[in-house]
């Protein structure tokens, strides 16, 4: 193993000692005249990060305690059986032999997502509570609802990117409805018409939302209560279009029960490779996606949040993982931490203008 080299002040004193010969030095490093002793904590914490299964100093644990010691608790603001419970135990599964202890995730379904959220803002920043973050319910929810009583980067701090989703239009699959995007543009100018969203305020709605506002045209929005019920209508031709996640269309699009218009995905998907993307169909700027991730407590010491990054881009890598992201329909979304707050970052001001220049509210 290579040495670690840490500069510990400005005259240029240097500590370098293999880590494969002593890691003991994690928890002791050697005295120094120079050395202060907020400098070592951080050498401590630093070090225990490249470890793995080091032992965490005083301020990141217990006295004698290593991280994780007991299970961790993944809060996922949905009901079990959504596509994010099947995402959220994938990852738990997969992480738990990489941190030693299982990951329970914790339904807290509510208010569009906010109940849970809003718990995992409010828990201990210990490291063992982790909330499945998504663009829903860190980002729209909060613009969406001036009472929301979290923020997306003043109460977490991003631990990983786990998996996204495009979004797709979709109408029945009949002779009457529409075959194309131009079609549906021509359609909507001369008669208008009605679209399906899981509820309002979803991300579905406002992926459609967006559609109407780039395209100038208008539609009468009908709400429900989750995905299904409102692509049924959509099929049953009750409703002139849909818009919503790929996971949520693709059993009745492979029914032959709903035509897929285009995909919000940069390039086309391997599950609808018949399907034109929105640029190719004449709207480039409907590039969107939806996604997942996992976060915590904001302050959450940064040595356990790597750790914690680490094995979810470990348990991402893993062949069974991908294969079980691809039986749902999701990507692979690997962000590490940085990565992962970097995209929050980019998105939540466009999310923001787009739900103000809307003028959609939820209260709860």
């Amino acid at each position: 193993m290579e040495p670690i080299v840490f500069v510990l002040n400005n005259a240029g004193y240097l500590f370098e000692r293999l880590l494969d010969k002593d890691p003991a030095i994690a928890c002791n490093p050697p005295p120094h005249e120079h050395v202060a002793p907020q400098r070592r904590l951080l050498l401590r914490a630093a070090l225990a990060s490249t470890i793995p299964g080091a032992w965490l100093p005083a301020a990141l644990a217990q006295p004698g305690e290593r991280f994780p010691s007991r299970p961790i608790k993944l809060i996922v603001a949905f009901a079990p059986g959504t596509g994010s419970d099947a995402l959220a135990r994938i990852v738990a599964t997969a992480m738990a032999p990489l941190l030693g202890q299982p990951l329970i995730v914790d339904n807290r379904a509510g208010a569009g997502g906010a109940t849970g959220t809003e718990q995992g803002a409010r828990a201990p920043a210990d490291g063992y509570t982790l909330t499945l973050a998504t663009t829903s319910t860190l980002l729209t929810h909060p613009a969406l609802n001036p009472k929301a009583r979290y923020r997306a980067e003043r109460d977490f701090v991003p631990v990983a990117g786990l998996s996204r989703t495009a979004f797709v239009l979709v109408v029945a699959d009949t002779p009457e409805a529409p075959r194309s995007l131009a079609e549906l543009n021509e359609r909507l100018a001369r008669m208008g018409g009605s679209f399906g969203s899981p509820g309002v305020g979803t991300i579905g709605h406002l992926a459609a939302e967006y559609f109407l506002s780039r395209s100038g045209r208008r539609a009468v929005h009908v709400p429900y209560r989750g995905s299904g019920a409102a692509l049924t209508d959509v099929a049953g031709g009750q409703l002139l279009f849909g818009c919503d996640t790929v996971v949520a269309a693709l059993p009745l699009i492979r029914a032959a029960r709903l035509r897929a218009l285009f995909v919000t995905a940069q390039e086309r998907l391997d599950t609808l490779s018949s399907v034109p993307t929105a640029a190719e169909a004449g709207m480039p700027q409907l590039a969107l996606s939806a996604w997942w991730g996992l976060a915590a407590p904001a302050a959450t010491s940064p040595a356990i949040v790597a750790l914690l990054s680490d094995a979810v881009m470990k348990a991402l890598a893993s062949p069974e993982v991908r294969s079980q992201l691809a039986s749902q329909q999701l990507e692979p979304m690997p962000l590490p931490s940085d990565a992962f707050g970097a995209l929050i970052h980019s998105e939540l001001p466009f999310w923001t203008e787009f739900v103000r220049q809307s003028g959609i509210r939820l209260e709860f």
